[in-house]
């Protein structure tokens, strides 16, 4: 029955648009996905060295309804879990799971030029310097609704973005949900090859304190919970970032800055990250290396949604990441990275390593 309904589901993209009139479905549906082989090395102090073949594979279809309103639809493969979508490759070859992984409308309001309203479950709205991690994972999917207006002036742009998502309902208690906003100036210093990016964002949670920890209640991700294992904070977080970046003759570098604190907790309650990235990897030779090094306190930000390779996810950690890529081809690239952490900043603290060697495969 599941399988059925996703077929039908698909099929809807497929037949829709084509009964669009004075336009084919070839003109309205779009498609594209990557998939990756990963084999990764985890080194936990304490624990034995493991090492692991994953996959991820994701697919997209992307249907305009009309001039203003397109929806997307993305299946990939993992788990439940809202901050990954690896399989590990394991469990005597059974076949894995396929989970929707995205579904949205998003509209382009004709009246007032600039603003756009998605609802869904889709990619997350909020810039991140760099692409850095230091509040969401990069797979992190919110559900909700988001509205961004981006106004471009000669060589300065104002983006502006309000959200509410939904994180718990619960039939029986309070939901647990966030409304959030974020505002960057973006300056353009000479044709658009160098560029300072500043902002601040505001990310409130309702509904935290007293409440099991989201997802796995039985992992709190490094945040702290009482001996009932419930959380004893709320999240209030205010996060202030910059990015520069300049090209030094076709090499982009990118520098940046990532600040976080929660203003709901006494202690422990401040994150932040420096770091550089250069090259881009766009066509076959190209490469690219990046180094972030970051700390997190055990109530700078909710555990559950940072970074999941850092520290193995979650807070209450600080230490380094470098990696590098490669295009060995078309749409084909080769991915080193390397975290060096340690888990525990105040007391007990234990090493933490992790070596991801990636193939990377778009089309």
């Amino acid at each position: 029955m599941r399988r059925i309904c996703l077929y039908l589901t698909i099929g809807l993209f497929f037949v829709a648009p084509a009964n669009a009139q004075h336009s084919s479905w070839t003109e309205n549906v779009k498609f594209k996905g990557d998939f990756r082989y990963r084999h990764e090395m985890i080194d936990k102090e304490g624990k034995d060295t493991r090492n692991r073949h994953r996959i991820r594979a994701r697919f997209e279809v992307l249907a305009n309804v009309n001039q203003t309103t397109k929806v997307g639809l993305q299946l990939a493969t993992g788990s439940d879990n809202p901050v990954s979508t690896n399989q590990t490759l394991d469990n005597s070859f059974s076949t894995k799971n396929l989970m929707l992984d995205l579904a949205y409308l998003e509209m382009k309001l004709q009246t007032i030029e600039g603003l756009s309203i998605k609802g869904g479950k889709f990619k997350n709205p909020f810039f991140k310097p760099g692409k850095s991690e230091l509040i969401w994972d990069s797979d992190y999917n919110p559900e909700g609704g988001v509205a961004a207006f981006r106004r471009d002036l000669h060589n300065i742009s104002i983006t502006v973005i309000t959200a509410g998502f939904w994180i718990e309902e619960r039939s029986s208690d309070d939901d647990s949900w966030m409304v959030a906003g974020q505002c960057l100036l973006k300056y353009n210093l000479n044709d658009i090859k160098s560029s300072i990016t500043a902002g601040a964002s505001f990310f409130n949670y309702v509904n935290t304190i007293g409440f099991e920890p989201f997802f796995d209640a039985h992992d709190p991700a490094g945040n702290t919970v009482d001996t009932a294992g419930l959380y004893v904070n709320d999240y209030e977080l205010v996060e202030l970032f910059t990015e520069a970046t300049h090209k030094l003759g076709n090499i982009p570098v990118v520098l940046m800055g990532d600040y976080v604190t929660n203003t709901s907790a006494d202690n422990n309650c401040n994150g932040w990250l420096i770091g550089i990235s250069v090259g881009k990897v766009k066509k076959p030779g190209s490469w690219s290396c990046r180094y972030i090094y970051r700390e997190l306190g055990k109530d700078a930000v909710v555990g559950m949604f940072t970074d999941s390779d850092f520290r193995g996810g979650g807070t209450d950690a600080k230490g380094h990441e470098i990696g590098g890529a490669f295009q060995i081809a078309k749409n084909n690239a080769l991915k080193l990275t390397y975290f060096m952490n340690k888990i525990g900043l105040d007391q007990n603290e234990s090493d933490f390593k992790r070596l991801q060697i990636d193939l990377l495969l778009k089309f």
